[in-house]
């Protein structure tokens, strides 16, 4: 109930993140269509919708492809055109989703993932010794193949034990990072103790990425926010077509989690480039202009 009046009284609110165009006829975060519906339309709020992504299972599928599977479904393009009038102004973090608001003759705009600037808004910066490699693992529901549920996280530790040993064959001074307990449990017995780490929160996270020079992560706000600490190499492994967001930044390669083997991924080393601030400026710019832009409409509506 407090959270409710909290949002009843904002002059505004900021709808950042997460897939939010796919075919509703799959799949709803619950959260997200209870905040909508019984929050932001109920009480007439104005939202600025930021970062939003598209949602399917695997990363393989076409831009066009997955339009046409999208305006398939009659409950996508009503609940998108339902939620439009809200939206002070809208951005997008990947072609898909960038492409499907175009195909509905929304106003959009594609620009990187907030995400991004993560380590600006907590005041990390590179440290001064960046002695590792970062192996971050997604959740550990997603594995290559369809193994049964009983023999999905034995499938799961092999591939990112795999990965681990041919980076530590490599000479890499490499650490696993898990974001969630999950993952970390899944990989006890598969990785040295020493080289598996835990953190639940935002800020320790980030000043673990700090740390290294390059990151493997098959996590999206991994390989977004190590990015955007200059001089970090990237390599995204892609669960599903969230990780096309990545695309924004050709110096980061990306991977599916199929292709992501131990060859594929010293190969993708090999042709890496650090990033630096100047990648990430213009569309820092763009944002900024874009945000005030629609301050100044909220405010003069």
């Amino acid at each position: 109930r407090q959270n409710e009046q909290i949002v009843k009284r904002a002059p505004f609110l900021v709808y950042g993140g997460m897939p939010q165009y796919n075919n509703y006829d799959d799949w709803m975060h619950w959260y997200d269509s209870k905040m909508w519906r019984q929050f932001i339309l109920k009480w007439d709020k104005r939202v600025f919708a930021m970062a939003g992504g598209a949602g399917f299972r695997h990363p393989h599928i076409g831009v066009e492809e997955y339009v046409e599977y999208c305006l398939n479904s009659r409950t996508t393009e009503r609940v998108i055109r339902q939620r439009v009038p809200a939206c002070v102004c809208i951005t997008v973090r990947d072609p898909y989703a960038h492409a499907l608001l175009n195909a509905l003759e929304i106003e959009n705009a594609y620009l990187p993932c907030t995400a991004t600037w993560a380590s600006r808004m907590w005041n990390v910066s590179p440290s001064e010794e960046r002695p590792y490699l970062l192996l971050v693992p997604p959740p550990p529901r997603y594995v290559v193949g369809q193994p049964s549920r009983s023999e999905r996280r034995a499938a799961f530790a092999r591939q990112w034990k795999a990965l681990y040993d041919a980076l530590k064959e490599s000479g890499e001074n490499v650490r696993v990072l898990c974001h969630e307990l999950a993952e970390y449990d899944a990989l006890l017995r598969a990785i040295p103790p020493d080289d598996l780490w835990f953190h639940g929160d935002s800020f320790t996270l980030l000043r673990q990425y700090a740390s290294a020079h390059t990151v493997v992560s098959g996590r999206l706000h991994g390989s977004l926010p190590a990015y955007g600490i200059a001089g970090t190499r990237v390599v995204n492994v892609s669960v599903d077509v969230r990780g096309s967001a990545v695309e924004k930044f050709p110096k980061i390669e990306n991977v599916s989690l199929d292709d992501a083997t131990p060859e594929t991924v010293l190969a993708a080393l090999a042709a890496l480039e650090p990033s630096d601030p100047t990648d990430l400026l213009p569309f820092e710019n763009d944002t900024i202009d874009l945000i005030r832009r629609s301050v100044r409409d909220l405010s003069l509506n």
